[in-house]
């Protein structure tokens, strides 16, 4: 079983029509199982897409509306046409940049049979507030799978902390197999936060436990969020297993030598041993 999680950035990129053409021939290419996105952005005051489209889509609704130039959807058609359709949902989480309703998406190559998603900030944080973050979750014939997009350890507002607990919460009503993947905005090489809580609350990173992999890099430097940080690359995208299991391979992918770059962000593409 092949997994991807990318966050796209979309719609914040320069070229955004070659970078969802790029994005959908490495998915045609690696044929990729689900799909976790995040960053995945559309109009906040957009036309909302017509029944029909999204039918044709193959969406299957996740309590939101979807609006005509909704990056998932534009790309979910670009598989579709090409011959490769996906069943697809998403999940809106908050506005950025002003301008964007910002959220995340998951795609399933087998037809999606559930979708559940959660808000996992903190209840007094505003409903309006640029840091609110949900879960997305699909479940299809080979079990669940989470899309996240993490705020930061230490944000005042919003804690990681208390995120993370509402999540993990929220993904134990899932049952296993259970993937949960994204952007968790939590270094890897940064002991006693994010990444410890994660794995001392039993969720195995597929990376660390991969028989084949390569530097696992997916920030190659400062991007939003993490300007004062001055490093040279570092782990943020991850692919979680809340059951023991082995994974052949992990490689990071869309960082310009596997497959061209897309985002601020790279991608992971993890082969699971079922």
């Amino acid at each position: 079983m092949k997994l991807l999680t990318l966050n796209t950035h979309s719609w914040q990129e320069a070229d955004n029509a070659s970078c969802l053409l790029y994005t959908a021939s490495a998915i045609e290419a690696e044929q990729p199982d689900v799909i976790a996105l995040q960053e995945v952005n559309q109009r906040e005051q957009g036309v909302i897409a017509s029944p029909g489209r999204l039918a044709s889509s193959g969406y299957v609704d996740g309590g939101f509306p979807i609006e005509e130039k909704n990056w998932a959807l534009l790309l979910a058609e670009r598989l579709r046409e090409d011959g490769h359709p996906y069943s697809w949902s998403w999940s809106f989480s908050h506005v950025g940049y002003r301008t964007w309703a910002e959220g995340v998406a998951l795609l399933s190559k087998s037809p999606i049979q559930a979708v559940r998603c959660a808000d996992v900030s903190a209840p007094s944080l505003p409903a309006d507030s640029w840091r609110r973050r949900r879960i997305l979750a699909i479940h299809n014939e080979m079990g669940w799978f989470g899309s996240a997009h993490m705020g930061w350890w230490n944000d005042e507002a919003d804690p990681f902390q208390g995120q993370w607990e509402r999540l993990n919460a929220f993904t134990k009503t899932l049952g296993v197999p259970c993937y949960l993947m994204g952007d968790f905005n939590c270094p890897a090489h940064v002991r006693q936060e994010g990444y410890d809580l994660m794995l001392s609350s039993g969720w195995q990173d597929c990376y660390a436990r991969a028989e084949e992999k390569d530097c696992g890099v997916t920030v190659p430097g400062q991007i939003d969020g993490w300007r004062s940080q001055q490093v040279d690359g570092f782990r943020l995208d991850l692919c979680l297993a809340a059951q023991t299991g082995r994974t052949a391979r992990s490689r990071v992918i869309f960082n310009g030598d596997f497959y061209p770059s897309v985002s601020d962000h790279f991608g992971v593409l993890t082969e699971e041993i079922l």
